[in-house]
């Protein structure tokens, strides 16, 4: 198996090799080949009909080119495939190729050769359809999850709109051309950032070779290269790019040369999509869905990067607090850091930081207590918010709390309300009682004086001493 595999390594090497000195252009070829890759400001200008870049983690966009036309997707549509395998069927599973499966499959098809009744695993027919791009291979996955061609259909539109991919529709799932079946850049960019968070599809889409063992209808092994020249050295080895993780490429007459990649470099992954590239053997690094790729990929590695504007420990504001012992203020950081992808070159001076504080701090504060939040963004461009924590203790003056809650009490309106009625009582009370005094005096005076007056001199005799 060991010499199967170093003589079959050779010969992909020898041609590729052969294929490269055949494609070499002249001078002026590769001249005319190159000068439409960049702009004066150092931006991409990509062959593609239609590109993206963007941050796998944020989703922000590096670089667009006609990333919401609808365009021919070929062989990438086996990303969304893929992935609804991996979310329904277990990898050790055996399937049985279909009929329905294997019939619609002709040499028009990219394809591993499966025939009717063969079994494989799960796990095999993926790296079938993902590595070496095989439509059969899709297809027995399709109609062993959904039933028929035609239901795994309607899942893969479901899917798709459940990852808000609005301008796709698929009619197969492997993307051979049908006029129904079409997506966009950002679309792929959306299902992908999606598959990628699985570990298998992830494990599988950087796979350089693939050796299957034998079958119930093969006892041969066979070597599945992977058809992405960005991971594999196999089939062209001048495009592969050490950074790349992945994708899935595809090609149809009608889509032209289609490649979703990813990559990674320190603490940055990226998304590259490129559709409808008129890739050509006729000039050296023809293979323009490649180039381009590549050239997308470092150039968000080059001009961008994850730079981390608020720290956990910065000192990002102060505040007076209310009723604090000594008058000690309290000083603010970030709760968790604040970090975006941004132009290697930017000044941090220029990252606007916008605090909002909470109404009215107060003592006691303790140190990781919330008191506001902070919002950072760069040329109106939010980077990310974070609560604002305090950094040290407050104590509370209690001496200086006893006589703001005095000065609150006498100065409040329901209490001054409340005082004047009792006053007012009071003195209501009083006159009451001087009415009741002088009617009863009357009354005393009028139906009895001779004892009334005297006992009246004498109370007022009394008083004056």
């Amino acid at each position: 198996m060991f010499k199967k595999y170093i003589i079959s390594t050779l010969l992909v090497f020898i041609l590729s090799v052969s294929v490269t000195q055949i494609s070499l252009a002249t001078p002026e070829e590769t001249a005319a080949q190159t000068e439409a890759e960049f702009v004066d400001d150092g931006t991409p200008a990509p062959h593609a009909k239609a590109a993206l870049l963007i941050d796998m983690k944020s989703d922000k966009v590096l670089f667009a080119k006609n990333e919401n036309e609808r365009m021919y997707p070929a062989s990438t549509t086996k990303i969304l495939t893929s992935i609804i395998a991996l979310e329904n069927l277990a990898l050790d599973e055996v399937v049985t190729a279909q009929t329905e499966a294997i019939s619609p499959i002709t040499n028009k098809h990219s394809h591993m050769g499966i025939l009717i009744g063969e079994e494989l695993t799960v796990e095999q027919l993926l790296y079938g359809t993902l590595v070496y791009s095989a439509n059969d291979a899709a297809n027995v996955l399709a109609v062993r999850i959904a039933g028929s061609l035609d239901a795994f259909a309607q899942m893969m539109n479901a899917k798709a709109a459940e990852l808000g991919m609005q301008n796709s529709n698929f009619v197969n799932p492997h993307g051979f051309h049908d006029d129904n079946h079409y997506t966009t850049a950002a679309d792929l960019a959306k299902v992908t950032k999606y598959a990628m968070q699985n570990e298998k599809f992830r494990e599988i889409v950087k796979t350089d070779m693939h050796i299957m063992g034998p079958t119930n209808k093969y006892n041969e092994e066979r070597y599945l290269s992977n058809t992405n020249h960005l991971v594999s050295r196999r089939r062209q080895y001048q495009y592969f790019y050490d950074k790349a993780i992945g994708v899935k490429t595809g090609f149809t007459d009608e889509a032209g040369s289609c490649l979703v990649s990813a990559a990674v470099d320190g603490d940055t992954e990226l998304i590259s999509v490129v559709m409808n590239c008129k890739n050509t053997t006729m000039v050296a690094n023809g293979a323009y869905s490649f180039v381009d790729s590549k050239r997308l990929l470092q150039y968000g590695f080059d001009n961008f990067k994850y730079i981390t504007v608020a720290a956990t420990g910065d000192i990002l504001s102060d505040s007076a607090v209310y009723e604090a012992k000594d008058n000690v203020r309290v000083v603010l950081t970030v709760e968790t850091p604040i970090s975006g992808l941004l132009p290697s070159d930017i000044n941090i001076n220029d990252v606007v930081k916008n605090t909002v504080l909470n109404e009215k701090i107060a003592a006691p504060i303790s140190k990781g207590d919330v008191l506001g939040t902070i919002e950072c963004s760069y040329q109106g461009e939010v980077i990310g918010t974070a609560n604002l924590i305090a950094t040290n203790d407050v104590e509370k003056d209690y001496i200086v709390a006893v006589i703001h809650l005095f000065i609150k009490t006498i100065t409040n309106p329901v209490f001054i309300i409340l005082v004047l009625i009792f006053v007012w009582l009071i003195v209501s009370s009083k006159i009451r009682r001087a009415k009741k005094r002088k009617q009863r005096r009357s009354q005393l005076n009028h139906f009895n004086p001779d004892i009334y007056q005297p006992r009246e001199r004498e109370y007022q005799r009394r008083r004056r001493r």
